[in-house]
């Protein structure tokens, strides 16, 4: 491999590695849950495999003494859940989905038989339930919201208009100063303010400029006002938007308020997408206000082309990352 080639490629995994090293806890879950037998009686040594469905990806424990397992720091996704103990039927879940900074008990139940019958849960687990054992007030969108939500530009930030507790803050308009449409410098366009941050809602009651934002655990509110989002939380490119109220971990160490967001993750495939968005303003009603004072409507026109794709890490003449589990983009 040629010099030119080796850095084209070492160039790209060196910055993951270092993003890696930058990732919070809030954008990571925890999985944990008893093992029983019909009696329920606890199992011990019972191993359990925790399985990425997109990546492919496993990892492996065994339930301690009291039949208890967990699983720590697990990437938001969705995942297939095993358990494996002599003189018990094999026990398969799928479509366990776990979100960002939530912890999720599933218990298992194992049934009396051989280790070549299997016992399989199918159906999706509703993730937006939260677990018994914590009292926080969130609200969270995935992929398939994300890209199904209306919203005015690409900032999902947008997307607190429609969270319970969040009101229009801007004087005596019946507007928000914030609708997501011009991106400028440090949030500031040629539409006035466009981040959420400046004012622009009021949420249960609080003082404004009290709401923080974090992309994949790192903060993207301008540190000096908190009032600006210099980097924004693209929808096209997350696989959640996740907005925490009350009661939520000292893992957000910021708020009251905070929005997370975890960007999509490749998987042992290849996949992409492509889009264009268009808005033009002969498709616009005017103003009531416009109309009667006869001011023409803005002539404004917005076009949004991308697209996406990821799959697994490859390196052409290598046998690296041959069997598509270790390294994703």
């Amino acid at each position: 491999m040629s010099r030119i080639s080796q850095a084209f490629w070492c160039t790209p995994l060196v910055g993951l590695c270092l993003v890696t090293g930058a990732w919070g806890q809030g954008i990571f879950a925890t999985l944990t849950g008893v093992v029983t037998d019909p009696s329920q009686s606890v199992v011990a040594g019972a191993k359990v495999t925790l399985r990425d469905t997109g990546s492919g990806s496993e990892r492996e424990t065994v339930t301690n003494a009291d039949g208890y397992y967990t699983f720590a720091s697990v990437p938001v996704g969705t995942y297939a859940l095993s358990v494996d103990a002599q003189g018990f039927k094999a026990h398969k879940e799928d479509a366990i989905r776990l979100g960002g900074g939530e912890r999720r008990n599933v218990n298992v139940a194992l049934a009396l038989g051989s280790q070549s019958e299997t016992v399989e849960v199918s159906g999706v687990q509703d993730f937006t339930v939260q677990a018994v054992d914590s009292g926080e007030k969130s609200f969270t969108l995935e992929t398939k919201e994300l890209q199904n939500f209306t919203q005015v530009g690409s900032n999902a930030a947008e997307y607190i208009k429609i969270v319970p507790g969040f009101g229009i803050s801007n004087g005596q308009s019946n507007k928000s100063n914030y609708n997501g449409q011009t991106i400028g410098i440090n949030a500031n366009g040629d539409s006035g303010s466009q981040s959420p941050l400046n004012a622009a809602f009021s949420y249960n009651g609080l003082p404004t400029n009290t709401l923080d934002i974090t992309a994949d655990g790192a903060h993207v509110s301008d540190p000096g006002c908190n009032c600006d989002t210099p980097v924004n939380p693209n929808s096209d490119f997350l696989q959640e938007f996740k907005v925490l109220t009350s009661n939520f971990s000292a893992e957000e160490q910021k708020g009251p308020i905070v929005i997370t967001s975890v960007t999509k993750a490749g998987g042992s495939t290849f996949h992409g997408s492509g889009f264009f968005s268009a808005r033009n303003h002969s498709l616009n009603a005017n103003d009531w206000l416009n109309n009667f004072s006869r001011v023409p409507q803005p002539a404004n026109a917005y076009y949004y082309p991308g697209g996406s794709i990821g799959g697994p890490v490859l390196i052409p003449g290598t046998d690296f990352n041959k069997n598509r589990n270790k390294l994703f983009f």
